[in-house]
């Protein structure tokens, strides 16, 4: 599996692509909000002739679906969230005032996705978690034959996510990290909403905001 990353809007938002020899893709958290940003990933998509068959949004924050309008329109794929996250993901306006962005209509979920899903394209399959703490509706992507997990906000490279926005509560994101993310192996890499790659094994030894509290 091809995994590219893009850096996108102020806050830096971690936008995937990923695809196969299939030419299947999925975008997972399009950031995108301005034009050339938007230049990039029409420019990937083209130059490996992929067809994007879903945008998945691991959780409904402002930064994390605010290229869900062009995506949409540009490729005519299914979004995917949590039905959890709909309360936030309807606020998208609301937010986007408060800090800046300029969006346009926040196109509809084609459908929900549920803890224990299974998602495939091309010839992957990915695993939905459904791990709240960061916020309502905040899901992980896993897949198990390429030791990769995408997390969104849920925990980063030594550190863990925001608990203190709307829907948020602490004592809910350590679980999630608990039971979603220290069972897997330590050799699964995992691929954050914001910064850079790490590991379970890092994160289980090293990370201060769940090392001794949880293993």
């Amino acid at each position: 599996m091809d995994i590219r990353t893009f850096h996108f809007n102020p806050l830096m938002v971690n936008t995937y692509i990923l695809s196969d020899e299939t030419k299947e893709a999925v975008i997972v958290d399009p950031g995108n909000c301005r034009f050339y940003e938007d230049s990039q990933i029409r420019e990937y998509v083209a130059d490996k002739n992929l067809k994007i068959k879903y945008i998945i949004n691991t959780h409904p924050h402002l930064d994390h679906i605010v290229g869900n309008p062009w995506c949409k329109a540009e490729y005519g794929a299914e979004i995917l969230l949590h039905e959890a996250g709909m309360k936030e993901y309807n606020r998208a306006y609301a937010y986007a005032a408060v800090f800046g962005f300029e969006i346009g209509e926040m196109p509809a979920p084609d459908r929900f996705i549920a803890d224990g899903e299974i998602l495939t394209f091309g010839d992957q399959r990915l695993e939905v978690f459904y791990t709240p703490g960061h916020c309502d509706g905040s899901i992980c992507l896993y897949f198990a034959d390429n030791q990769v997990i995408f997390t969104g906000d849920l925990i980063f490279e030594l550190s863990v996510g925001r608990s203190d926005l709307p829907t948020g509560d602490g004592v809910t994101l350590l679980r999630s990290i608990r039971d979603k993310i220290l069972t897997l192996p330590d050799e699964v890499t995992i691929l954050s909403g914001h910064g850079d790659p790490t590991s379970v094994g890092r994160e289980r030894g090293g990370n201060p905001y769940i090392n001794g509290q949880w293993v």
